[in-house]
């Protein structure tokens, strides 16, 4: 902030006496249509947003070396569930690397759920899905 203040100064001294063109007009951005259904953003579960249901979810597959060595870890996956209450945007938030990271992936685009409903109609959401990897 000092630095900033500083510059501003030496500036407005050096040029005391000049004229400094007025600055250009800001060009207004585009207007773009409105977004189609399928581009619009998920609401956040709570309130009047009743939370998805899973109908099927399916296991990640751990590979026999991270079963070898009882590797155990947590991956946070973040996606959209859809008004059909399919996964969608899915990502991973926090991973543990050795490929599970993928492996969660891959079974959360499996999952099904139950739409999550608001005022009776069904919405789309976004969620995190804990995938917990015990090998005992």
């Amino acid at each position: 902030m000092r630095f900033f203040c500083f510059l501003w100064f030496a500036f407005s001294f050096s040029s005391f006496g000049q004229t400094i063109p007025p600055a250009a007009t800001p060009v207004p951005a585009p207007q773009t249509s409105e977004p189609t259904p399928d581009e619009t953003k998920p609401v956040h579960i709570g309130g009047a947003v009743k939370p998805p249901g899973v109908l099927r979810s399916v296991a990640p597959v751990i590979s026999p070396e991270d079963r070898k060595v009882k590797f155990t870890g947590n991956v946070v996956v973040y996606c959209w569930v859809d008004e059909q209450g399919n996964p969608s945007h899915v990502r991973v938030v926090r991973g543990v690397g050795r490929g599970l990271d993928e492996k969660a992936v891959e079974a959360v685009q499996q999952y099904k759920f139950k739409p999550a409903m608001k005022n009776g109609k069904p919405v789309k959401v976004d969620l995190y899905i804990d995938i917990n990897f015990q090998t005992y």
